[in-house]
């Protein structure tokens, strides 16, 4: 992930934020500001609809969480409540820069409609359609262009900076757009503090999954991934240095082993698909990657000095955290039992990915064969949500656009992020009834760990990422016909 300012731009992958039009109360109750300051920032949007105007001196702490091909991720921490929450900055997808023209109620209508309806409340992320005037997001979006993991602690702070570092030019804002939309949600970095009695740091895992199965294609005999295949032309085009020996069937398999090396193989080479977080800051990922000893000097020393006293000091390392991470995606509680289970956050992915019935190749033909009118059919993100997931499912599947509307619901679970969320719990305070929770996951070594799960980076896709994504793949393809890579198969 390109982590350097406006030299490399940063790209997101998966801290754009979940969609989901399902959370819990509690979610739902921390995001914001305080009941007087809601009302006082209320504004009518569209005639009807209530949308709360931002304003952003009310917060700080603010940091840059990441960036992608459809949005500008910032952080910021309410400083009354507390809450910590990110807001979602819509992209042009040609300039690069933040867009005045956000289609923020029609990305939450789809993904409430469509895609939240896959998953479980608990592993979504409640997003609420926020307002902020032009001149706000302006000094805003000032950040992405700041080292990895700068805060800035005061909105103030923006205003000294030079006006060219923002992705929002003063230049570009048409003079009757006054204010721009943008999605609000809580920052997936974070575990709801529950217990008081945590110890050390909060550890996050954002892992990009990709395609769980393997999919055949006509005319193409080879035995690697969909994955796989876009990551070797990947690295062969100079995107990556060296390639991984990661595999989402690995991941998705439900055996331990495989999952654990899958796991391993994302530390040791990450691509774009894990970051690794440490409070809320960045500490591993492509562009900056630790060796395995200081990974767990970063992750853990700090939970070694912070132990309470009469708790059994344990050694800890990523090894650990490799482990829960194995137990948490699956939905296993022990290792002897190991399994993928129904209800975990993998299997709901791998569900929905298998809507897709066709695969990227007939995918890419049935689309150029469509015609306008159903490519404007296939494009109208509004008329699909209004179908919703149900109707989707009920599509007839010997109609090309049908079955490229459900491609394209796939698409997007095929390239979601998982964000786990880690914190330990000393000895002391754990409580032996509330081990069989969702929260809270007992170690082998003795080491207990409170947990949070969100799928995030739900964004809807369009035709350009299929022809982009068939473009590549048939291009990897052609290298290993050509024999110019060298890997073991996937199957």
């Amino acid at each position: 992930m390109h982590q350097n300012g406006r030299e490399g731009r940063r790209e997101l992958n998966g801290m754009n934020g979940s969609i989901g039009s399902v959370g819990s109360a509690q979610s739902a109750r921390s995001v914001g500001s305080s009941p007087k300051s809601v009302a006082s920032r209320l504004t009518e949007s569209n005639g009807s609809t209530s949308v709360p105007l931002i304003d952003p001196t009310e917060y700080r702490s603010f940091c840059f969480r990441g960036e992608g091909r459809m949005n500008f991720v910032i952080s910021a921490k309410h400083a009354n409540n507390g809450s910590r929450i990110v807001w979602r900055f819509a992209k042009a997808r040609k300039s690069g820069l933040v867009t005045v023209k956000a289609k923020s109620e029609l990305v939450n209508e789809y993904m409430e409609k469509i895609v939240s309806p896959c998953l479980s409340p608990n592993y979504l992320v409640n997003p609420k359609i926020i307002e902020m005037k032009v001149n706000d997001v302006h000094q805003l979006v000032k950040i992405p262009s700041l080292p990895p993991n700068k805060k800035i602690e005061s909105f103030e702070e923006l205003l000294q900076l030079p006006e060219n570092l923002s992705f929002l030019p003063l230049v570009s804002i048409p003079k009757n757009v006054t204010r721009i939309s943008a999605l609000e949600m809580l920052d997936a970095t974070r575990i709801p503090k529950e217990l008081p009695e945590y110890v050390g740091p909060t550890i996050t895992v954002e892992i990009k999954p990709k395609q769980g199965f393997f999919q055949t294609h006509p005319t193409i005999n080879v035995p690697f991934c969909n994955n796989c295949i876009l990551q070797m032309e990947k690295c062969q085009s100079d995107t990556f240095k060296q390639m991984y020996d990661f595999c989402p069937l690995q991941l998705f398999s439900g055996d331990f082993g495989r999952m654990r090396h899958a796991l391993q193989s994302l530390i040791h080479i990450p691509h774009r698909n894990l970051r690794l977080f440490v409070d809320g800051n960045l500490i591993h990922y492509d562009e900056k990657t630790l060796e395995w000893g200081e990974l767990n000097r970063a992750l853990f020393d700090r939970m070694e000095q912070k132990l309470q006293e009469g708790d059994e000091p344990l050694k800890f390392g990523i090894d650990d955290i490799l482990d829960a991470l194995c137990l948490i995606i699956s939905g296993s509680v022990s290792f002897e039992s190991f399994a993928l289970q129904p209800h975990s956050v993998l299997a709901q992915i791998l569900k929905a990915q298998q809507i897709d019935s066709i695969g990227i190749v007939r995918a890419h033909c049935m689309l150029k064969q469509l015609a306008d009118k159903q490519l404007n059919k296939l494009r109208d993100k509004t008329r699909i949500a209004k179908i919703g997931l149900q109707g989707v499912l009920a599509l007839p599947e010997d109609d090309p656009l049908s079955e490229l509307i459900k491609y394209f619901v796939a698409a997007t679970m095929k390239d979601c992020s998982v964000m786990v969320s880690l914190r330990r719990i000393p000895d002391s305070s754990i409580d032996s009834t509330k081990l069989h929770g969702n929260d809270i996951i007992a170690m082998p070594n003795g080491s207990y760990f409170a947990y949070s799960v969100k799928v995030v980076d739900l964004d809807p896709k369009s035709p350009k990422n299929l022809t982009n994504a068939y473009t590549r793949f048939m291009a990897g393809v052609k290298l290993i016909e050509m024999n110019e890579i060298q890997r073991n198969p996937c199957i």
